[in-house]
């Protein structure tokens, strides 16, 4: 008589996929192994399900998905501290941008005497804004079709998609410079209101939409991260003007 095969069904996470190809790529990659019956990959669900004769390890995982691009295949049961660190490994990018923009603003201070929050605020902002528009304006119509699909004013008037990168780059030589400082923070005021209340419909809606705040030359969908990045930059503008 044929032994029968014990098969074991085990759920992954996925993080890394922007789109259904990412996902029909791992799934793919994942289905050729020697001892996988079965795989499928959620995209919405961010999640890998697979059904073998034997549990794998999540390197022979890994390496099997190596070639098909920037993803990563994570235990579906991780601890706290996994899932914090793999929550900041997944936007890597964007976490590095605002220490590197922290980091910067607050070496401006050391030539002081004493530390001038006023002052840290407005070159954090100056430099926020600059690194941000030099992503924008690497491609300034690729970042615009993504820019048009959350934030609020470019739904409205598609035209302002294009000019935004410009924009940042205008609001970042107002910081730095300290000009027009009452008009820069109040323009950030409303175009941050505009992305932060896109993207709060985009994550109650559990759309896949990219981050536009880094251009395309770096893809990141829209998180909480998004969301907390925008309201430093409001409360910042806030508190500005009413000092």
């Amino acid at each position: 008589m044929k032994e029968l095969l014990t098969l074991y069904d085990t759920k992954y996470r996925v993080e890394g996929m922007t789109c259904q190809a990412c996902a029909d790529s791992i799934e793919s990659a994942i289905s050729v192994l020697p001892d996988v019956s079965f795989a499928s990959v959620s995209l919405l669900d961010k999640e890998l399900l697979v059904q073998s004769d034997q549990i794998l390890e999540l390197n022979h995982l890994n390496s099997a998905i190596s070639t098909s691009g920037d993803y990563k295949i994570l235990s579906n049961d991780p601890s706290l501290f996994s899932q914090i660190y793999n929550y900041f490994d997944s936007k890597k990018p964007i976490v590095i941008a605002l220490i590197l923009v922290s980091l910067s603003s607050l070496s401006l201070q050391v030539p002081n005497s004493s530390f001038n929050l006023n002052s840290w605020l407005t070159s954090y902002m100056g430099i926020f804004f600059l690194l941000f528009s030099f992503l924008k304006l690497l491609n300034v119509s690729g970042f615009s079709m993504t820019f048009k699909r959350y934030d609020v004013i470019s739904k409205q008037f598609g035209p302002f998609a294009i000019a935004y990168p410009f924009i940042e780059l205008l609001l970042a030589l107002a910081f730095l410079t300290q000009s027009f400082l009452i008009f820069a923070n109040i323009a950030t005021l409303i175009f941050m209101l505009s992305q932060s209340i896109g993207v709060i419909k985009v994550m109650k809606n559990g759309e896949n939409i990219q981050c536009a705040c880094m251009g395309t030359a770096i893809s990141l969908p829209i998180s909480s991260l998004t969301l907390f990045e925008n309201l430093v930059m409001i409360s910042m503008a806030t508190y500005m003007l009413l000092i």
